[in-house]
């Protein structure tokens, strides 16, 4: 019945524009919200967006050392390809989806027209991460699910 949350391709075939949203996409997004809040002095936001990030990073770290299931390249029994680089042992949650709602969420907050725009690409970050065997879809959703929880209590303790 919940199989979806498991869901895998059974054949990935590599594109290079799948690769660059699901690897890069999300920290251009990230730096380019940075240097844009750093340009026009917006101190207090960039400063929440970075504790938050670092806060994500912790808790992305803390959750998957205790992962109740291995990546899906993994499970399949195959080491990834050097290209996609070296990943820890667990897979919940997805380090790119909380990083993805954060994103989301400062942005429909301070700009909603950006947010629409950055949007489309953002799913393809997340639909790229399952697509090559990184995660499942229950990682990308849980994780999804905890950037927004991240967001909404530093809304609450760093009032931005």
């Amino acid at each position: 019945m919940f199989s979806f949350l498991f869901w895998q391709p059974s054949q990935a075939h590599f594109s290079w524009l799948l690769f660059f949203f699901s690897h890069w996409f999300l920290w251009l997004v990230i730096f380019g919200l940075l240097g844009f809040w750093g340009y026009r002095h917006r101190w207090r936001r960039l400063a929440a967006f970075l504790l938050l990030l670092l806060f994500s990073e912790f808790v992305e770290i803390t959750l998957k050392y205790f992962s109740p299931w291995p990546r899906p390249f993994y499970n399949l029994h195959f080491q990834p390809p050097p290209w996609i680089g070296r990943y820890s042992w667990g897979s919940f949650p997805s380090g790119h989806a909380i990083r993805s709602a954060l994103v989301l969420s400062f942005l429909w907050l301070m700009n909603k027209p950006i947010f629409y725009i950055i949007l489309p690409g953002i799913f393809l970050v997340n639909f790229g991460r399952i697509y090559f065997g990184l995660h499942y879809p229950v990682d990308i959703m849980g994780g999804f699910v905890l950037g927004l929880v991240i967001f909404f209590l530093g809304r609450k303790v760093l009032h931005f």
